[in-house]
């Protein structure tokens, strides 16, 4: 009987402990219940795979995943959910049933997962349904430029590793001791924009033709207050326009302008005697009007040929691996001959 009375209080204590562990500020949820809240709007998910007996899982959960700053970006942009490895539940997820026939893992694991089954691992979902899993304990420096990855659908025309970079790159004082140890790096940002006013441009367009490039940005105090910015749109300022090969190639071959969108400044376009001027504190300029028809989404790009006459825009986050493809497109006037999607397939095939 004693035996057994202290068997009860073991069982009692171990269940005391989990049910005491600290989930912390984000938002779990049930598979079912994710795929209920997707279905009304559309978002990546964020799967946390442990296992009971995994002290980094515990770790990453005591420590990362309680920071609250993280916890809320995660919260606005993820179906978070947390799935234990080893659960002998049924678990529905994808209109299929998973479960542990073998009594060590679920099926649910190594679908996620593959065959390298290792905790933690948080599997990554996007929009269009691809799945990552990307093993490992990290810290909340570690883990943010991966959230922003999937939050903001970089998976296009950029690779994880180039964005990562990329990232740190962008808050070189935040990643000091990262990009110090950081060896091969996938991107390079010793590169410099010779930027002209459209005055500068004007009179540099008078003796030598060539296309224009015109860089809408929104300036650093409006972080955070204007909803449209994103970090990719950080990023591709602050690391993916120092691209040393991006910056050559724009120097050479466009007349390259860069305008705040909401200055002050009244603006003369080539061949305009009444100028674009501003709307106010904080509000874009009738240039800013003028370009995006309203459509405030950064990065935004506008291309002109060497007649001034808008050609195209692009205001979407790529790597400037994409974006040296992007530039030749409209420095090499191609548009004038094929679509973007034969150019680029054209000139991926050529290397």
């Amino acid at each position: 009987m004693r035996k057994i009375i202290l068997t009860i209080a073991i069982l009692a204590f171990a269940l005391g402990i989990r049910a005491q562990e600290n989930l912390g500020p984000i938002k779990w949820i049930s598979f079912q219940e994710a795929e209920r809240l997707d279905s009304i709007e559309h978002r990546p998910f964020m799967i946390d795979v442990y296992t009971d007996w995994c002290g980094w899982c515990k770790r990453m959960m005591a420590t990362t995943f309680q920071n609250v700053s993280l916890a809320n970006y995660i919260n606005q942009n993820f179906y978070c959910v947390r799935f234990d490895a080893e659960t002998t539940d049924t678990i529905r997820f994808q209109g299929k049933e998973w479960v542990n026939s073998n009594g060590r893992v679920n099926s649910l694991a190594p679908h996620l997962m593959g065959q390298h089954l290792s905790y933690p691992t948080i599997v990554y979902i996007d929009r269009d349904g691809h799945v990552a899993p990307i093993p490992g304990y990290m810290e909340v420096r570690g883990i943010e430029p991966i959230l922003v990855y999937f939050a903001e659908d970089k998976t296009n025309y950029c690779d994880l590793e180039t964005f990562k970079d990329l990232y740190m790159l962008s808050f070189p004082d935040a990643y000091k001791e990262e990009l110090a140890k950081a060896r091969n790096l996938k991107a390079n940002t010793s590169g410099e924009i010779k930027w002209l006013t459209v005055e500068e441009a004007k009179k540099l367009a008078a003796k030598q033709k060539r296309p224009v490039i015109v860089d809408l940005y929104i300036d650093d105090k409006y972080r955070g207050q204007v909803p449209y910015i994103t970090m990719g749109s950080i990023v591709h300022e602050h690391a993916v326009l120092k691209d040393s090969t991006m910056a050559s190639y724009i120097n050479e071959h466009f007349y390259p302008i860069r305008i705040e969108a909401t200055t002050k400044d009244s603006i003369y376009w080539f061949g305009n005697d009444k100028p674009f001027v501003s709307l106010g504190e904080g509000m874009p300029n009738q240039f800013t009007q003028a370009l995006t028809n309203g459509n405030y989404k950064f990065p935004a790009m506008y291309f002109f040929n060497s007649d001034q006459k808008f050609v195209g825009s692009v205001n979407e986050f790529f790597s400037p691996d994409f974006w040296s493809v992007i530039l030749k497109f409209y420095g090499e006037e191609a548009y004038t001959k094929e679509s973007f999607e034969q150019f680029y397939r054209r000139t991926r095939q050529s290397k």
